[in-house]
């Protein structure tokens, strides 16, 4: 697998400094995120993607709340699955090279749909996957966000 290139600092500024609210894991997360990964399929049937719940949610620790779903779509599908998907949800609520990012909200949940390709999907997918399959190392990663 190739790594990401380093970013330069400035990247980072574009997050917000702000601390954010640790919430322990509510069950009723997975239930959404399973609802929401069956609506999005139906969207983008006869596109190239793969599709993931991922982050906190999915993992069934402690975070901010948010259902998260990954979507990674072939580079030959990014840009139709970007305009399918603003077809649903309006407007996007971050775009980047390889990064694309949209907001929704269901039953007092915000879910995240987050689209990557690339290096930065394959990163991500195998992330979310390891962390899925080693309970131990999800551990200290909770215990990291709760610090």
């Amino acid at each position: 697998m190739k790594n990401l290139p380093p970013m330069p600092d400035s990247y980072f500024e574009k997050f917000s400094t702000n601390p954010v609210s640790v919430k322990p894991f509510n069950p009723k997360s997975k239930l959404i995120a399973k609802e929401y990964i069956v609506l999005l399929r139906n969207f983008l049937k006869g596109y190239r993607v793969e599709i993931l719940h991922r982050g906190s949610t999915a993992f069934g620790i402690s975070g901010k709340g948010d259902v998260e779903i990954g979507i990674y779509p072939s580079e030959t599908d990014w840009q139709s699955v970007i305009e399918t998907l603003k077809n649903y949800f309006g407007e996007l609520g971050n775009i980047e090279d390889d990064y694309a990012r949209f907001n929704d909200q269901k039953d007092g949940f915000e879910i995240e749909v987050i689209l990557q390709k690339g290096d930065a999907a394959i990163v991500d997918m195998a992330l979310t996957k390891y962390l899925m399959g080693h309970p131990e190392i999800l551990n200290k990663y909770e215990q990291l966000k709760n610090k």
